[in-house]
């Protein structure tokens, strides 16, 4: 039995890769992953624990609302799934999540960021495909 890795952000692309990962890996173990992106710059330099600001509160309650949905879906599809929330870089924390819980392949939605932002730092699909070590199958 393999362990899948979909990380989820509440966009319509997240929820086409749960949705492909529960078609296409029906007998492996599905985790959807949300992660909250810490703040950074002028009020994270000067806060003495990110995690504690209201934003990132804000952005928690966020993550447990999609991680809801996403239960949601997958009673719908008749699936099972855990739910992991963490905070951090996006990219870098499901790296480093794929290591250290033995995941062997990620399917994630292809949204990411636009504009300049994108040409300039990529988009999480585009810097985990870059990065990975086990499999990545991007789903539009």
């Amino acid at each position: 039995m393999s362990r899948i890795l979909v990380p989820v952000d509440g966009s319509e692309h997240a929820e086409n890769a749960f949705e492909y990962a529960v078609e296409h890996f029906p007998e492996d173990d599905i985790v959807a992953l949300h992660v909250i992106e810490l703040p950074e710059g002028y009020f994270a330099a000067f806060a003495e624990d990110t995690e504690s600001l209201p934003q990132v509160e804000d952005a928690k309650e966020r993550g447990h609302q999609i991680l809801g949905d996403i239960e949601s879906l997958a009673a719908d599809l008749d699936a099972e799934v855990e739910t992991e929330i963490i905070s951090g870089n996006p990219p870098d924390k499901i790296l480093s999540y794929v290591e250290d819980e033995d995941v062997d392949e990620i399917v994630i939605g292809s949204r990411g960021l636009s504009g300049v932002g994108r040409i300039m730092f990529g988009s999480v699909a585009e810097q985990v495909v870059r990065r990975s070590e086990v499999p990545v199958v991007v789903v539009h």
